[in-house]
């Protein structure tokens, strides 16, 4: 019956619902069919009473509650549509476009948390809804805008804290940003040993990375940009954390496969991570957010913005300093080798990285790009599409505001992170 739900057969399948009834005025599939075609047809009236008939006869049936909730959104019933949607919910939980409906529906009764945490929902349900991301980031944003009083971005507050050493290693060819930027991790990592290994004109990042792991005797080596700023208080305890229970290598933004030269190649779902673009030129803060998870295993290529990794892992897996003797595609090569080798590689939003620039992808990075997807066999087709989630905001603060509410948001859906903390709470992690 459902097959002649098409817009040019409604008349046929109205006429076959008839003859149904007509000798089962009891079949529940027949009234929800009626429901549906009402619906097509606009006849919302007909429509709620045939599914309220259809749900009498099975109140379990989901789709009759979903179907319902349309009908009462078409007639600007939100109110009856909050109560349909959730019925739907409460039967099939999993339903991402249930949990959507319920968002839109709570956004015109101005419920804009319950809203909110539907449109998460719905967004942790099916990562390709991509209107759920973009209603559940415009709402974090428009909340953060508005409301001068919300919460800041805390640190977490964990057990028996991990203390490793660091090794932070920052090229630059700037003396200006190389200053700033081994100021910016003096300070991040006040509380923990570490050494900043400063390189002035390297012949290429994969050389300089070698280098310093090789001489380094520290537990952790992280790599950076120059041009970067952190946001969040507690980032070196957060890397510490997540390399002694999650992870073996980490980074701010990946991807779960490597199609092309690029992060983004492979497009959604396979896109980690959040991350911060804001140059000297800019007023504002763009926010990009691949993903809902604050933190995600399972990557296959990291963006070389920052990068941690134990040290153990780089002398494993060292940089290709021979293919990529310049400055791109070394962290893809290095990453995609990394997680091959049967590392763990993740990526943490968490993190809130701030990066003064999108990249450079001129003549040399085609060159490069050329190099690379040579040597992975990758890049043949064209790059998928990517449906980034994002916002501009006004302030540091409000962008602390608002990484704060999408991880309290997350924290709903479980912290394995804390799970594991709390197994390994008084154990020595590091000493490699």
């Amino acid at each position: 019956m459902r097959d002649l739900l098409r817009p040019t057969a409604l008349d046929d399948a109205d006429a076959r619902v008839a003859v149904e009834l007509a000798r089962d005025p009891d079949r529940a599939d027949a009234w929800y069919c009626r429901g549906i075609i009402a619906n097509r047809r606009r006849d919302h009236a007909n429509a709620i009473a045939a599914l309220r008939r259809a749900i009498a006869l099975r109140p379990d049936a989901a789709l009759a509650w979903l179907a319902l909730g349309t009908a009462f959104s078409r007639g600007s019933e939100w109110s009856e549509a909050t109560d349909a949607y959730g019925r739907a919910i409460e039967h099939e939980p999993s339903w991402a476009d249930a949990h959507l409906n319920l968002g839109l529906a709570r956004k015109q009764l101005g419920d804009n948390e319950g809203a909110l945490r539907a449109f998460h929902a719905a967004w942790v349900r099916d990562p390709m809804l991509t209107e759920a991301a973009r209603q559940c980031v415009a709402a974090i944003a428009d909340d953060v805008t508005h409301d001068p009083d919300t919460a800041d971005f805390a640190e977490r507050d964990e057990p028996a804290p991990l203390h490793p050493s660091f090794t932070v290693v920052v090229c630059s060819i700037d003396a200006a940003k190389q200053t700033r930027a081994v100021a910016l991790y003096r300070r991040l990592f006040a509380d923990f040993p570490h050494e900043i290994v400063a390189v002035t004109n390297p012949r290429s990042l994969a050389e300089a990375y070698n280098q310093a792991a090789q001489a380094s005797r520290a537990d952790i080596v992280l790599m950076s940009h120059d041009d970067v700023d952190v946001i969040a208080p507690d980032f070196a305890s957060r890397i510490a954390r997540l390399l002694a229970t999650r992870v073996d290598a980490l980074g701010v933004i990946g991807a779960t496969r490597l199609d092309g030269p690029a992060v983004g190649w492979s497009g959604h779902p396979n896109l980690r991570g959040w991350i911060v673009h804001r140059d000297g030129d800019e007023t504002g803060w763009r926010l990009d957010v691949l993903d809902h998870r604050p933190f995600a295993d399972g990557v296959e290529i990291l963006d070389g913005v920052v990068m941690a990794a134990r040290r153990d892992v780089l002398r494993a897996v060292p940089f290709d300093a021979v293919t990529f003797d310049g400055f791109h595609l070394y962290h893809l090569d290095w990453s995609h080798r990394v997680a091959r080798a049967g590392f763990r590689v993740g990526v943490c939003g968490e993190l809130i990285v701030v990066h003064a620039s999108r990249g450079s992808y001129g003549a040399e990075w085609e060159r490069r790009a050329a190099r690379f997807c040579a040597l992975h066999g990758v890049g043949r087709g064209e790059p998928k599409p990517s449906s980034f989630a994002g916002a501009t905001l006004n302030s540091l603060r409000q962008v602390r505001a608002f990484f704060a509410r999408l991880s309290s948001l997350a924290e709903g859906v479980g912290d394995p992170l804390a799970q594991a903390l709390k197994r390994l709470e008084g154990q020595a992690v590091f000493g490699l």
